[in-house]
């Protein structure tokens, strides 16, 4: 019998830094082509989600702290063919509406016909339910319950089955005092307004998503990776030095230069191969630096390339567990850690890889795109949530072939088209970092 159980310190967080205007929710996105038949995609749901208590699960106190409760609710479906956005009104229940956690299940899919026949079905999650990689699995077996077929298998390396793996000994005291007086020190400068002349302009039909994504061309993906590959870096190396320098280069032409840069890089503590009903499993790592040591692209790149290896080979991102832990037995510290009124990130860069072999849906393939019923899956997106004074979240995903950037802007601090200037400014970046990488001898990083 399903019992109650307290919210891990991470967990917590999720939920205690939202705030209205900030919902903790982050988007996972598929673009797909074909009739979606709305019975079979609501039974679908329901039956992937009997394989993961928490996305059927709310929350409720208990004695001051936060408990999960049994699993009494299903992810909702919110259905809106081609017709409804033309007849959408203010009366018309927003789909990107906040999750209320004590009340509904943390999941919500949202299915839009965009054009005849050619759908976007986003999954809408609340960071307290489970961390990106649990809701890409969880949405592949959507996938494959659509299609008829059994998901894949859940497989378990260490820990106890629907549980995040034990966090490992907590490093010494002076290793997390060094880390947590350099992360004090460092001052990021937030993204500055931008120009509010767009307020006037068109506005975006209320049931558009509220990010704006890219994809780059199989040619392109394929020329940026073999670029990174002969610096010794990764794909999601240059896409973090752009993002960079695309902030840069905005508080720039905002007349508010920044001194500095910080960027949070969540990063997966599950073992690979593990496949787990859907949790957080999961911590932040951060990235710092100035905006002279952004000005060398090929530099910027190889050191942060040489930082995201020493963070996964030492598994440094465990260090933010542990802070979380310690915070967390001081009533409501965990709390006024979220009100501190300071910028404690500039943004947020979240790759998941190869988003087809991390969803495994169940399903025939072709030319790397997942054919679940009589449906064509032609790309996959995804984005993570924004808190205050970090005004930007980006998102890195490959899929067919294809490198796809999504960006989440605070519209309300840099204005209503802030997401689509911010694509264009770090797809620019991205294209000048690569090719200057290909340019630049190969060097090791100048800096940490």
């Amino acid at each position: 019998m399903s019992t109650e159980h307290p919210l891990t310190p991470f967990d917590q967080l999720m939920v205690l830094d939202e705030r209205p205007g900030y919902p903790m929710c982050f988007f996972i996105e598929a673009d797909v082509e074909g009739p979606v038949d709305q019975p079979q995609l609501v039974a679908a749901v329901a039956r992937a989600a009997d394989r993961h208590p928490r996305v059927r699960s709310r929350i409720a106190s208990r004695n001051g702290r936060l408990v999960w409760l049994p699993p009494d609710r299903l992810p909702q479906v919110e259905w809106f063919p081609c017709q409804s956005g033309d007849t959408a009104s203010a009366s018309t229940p927003l789909p990107w509406r906040p999750i209320d956690l004590r009340h509904e299940a943390g999941v919500r899919l949202v299915a839009r016909e965009v054009a005849p026949q050619a759908w976007q079905v986003t999954l809408m999650v609340h960071h307290a339910v489970c961390d990106g990689l649990a809701a890409i699995e969880f949405m592949g077996d959507i996938w494959s319950c659509y299609h008829g077929a059994s998901p894949a298998p859940f497989r378990q390396s260490v820990g106890q089955r629907g549980q995040p793996a034990a966090t490992p000994q907590a490093p010494a005291p002076q290793r997390l005092a060094r880390e947590a007086l350099s992360f004090a020190t460092f001052f990021p400068q937030p993204i500055g307004p931008g120009p509010t002349a767009d307020q006037d302009q068109h506005q975006p039909s209320v049931l558009s998503p509220p990010f704006a994504s890219v994809a780059l061309s199989r040619d392109l993906t394929a020329s940026l990776r073999a670029r990174a590959a002969a610096a010794g870096c990764t794909v999601n190396d240059v896409v973090v030095a752009a993002v960079m320098r695309g902030i840069v280069a905005w508080n720039a032409a905002a007349g508010r230069p920044a001194r500095g840069v910080r960027i949070t890089m969540p990063c997966s503590l599950k073992p690979p191969g593990q496949r787990a009903p859907a949790v957080n499993d999961m911590s932040y790592a951060f990235l710092d630096r100035t905006a002279q040591q952004c000005q060398s692209a090929a530099g910027l790149v190889r050191s942060i390339g040489a930082a995201s290896r020493w963070i996964q080979e030492q598994r440094a991102a465990e260090g933010f567990l542990h802070t979380l832990a310690a915070m967390a037995r001081v009533p409501r510290l965990l709390w006024m850690l979220t009100r501190l009124p300071i910028c404690l990130s500039t943004a947020v860069v979240s790759s998941v890889g190869n988003v087809g072999a991390r969803m495994r849906a169940n399903v025939p393939k072709m030319d790397g795109c997942d054919l679940p019923g009589n449906l064509r899956i032609t790309a996959l997106r995804g984005v993570p949530p924004l808190r205050p004074r970090t005004r930007l979240s980006v998102g890195i995903t490959h899929y067919s072939g294809q490198l796809h950037l999504t960006f989440l802007c605070d519209s309300a601090a840099l204005g209503p088209l802030a997401s689509q200037r911010v694509v264009g400014l770090v797809q620019a970046a991205l294209l000048e970092t690569a090719e200057a990488l290909s340019r630049s001898p190969d060097e090791a990083g100048a800096f940490p």
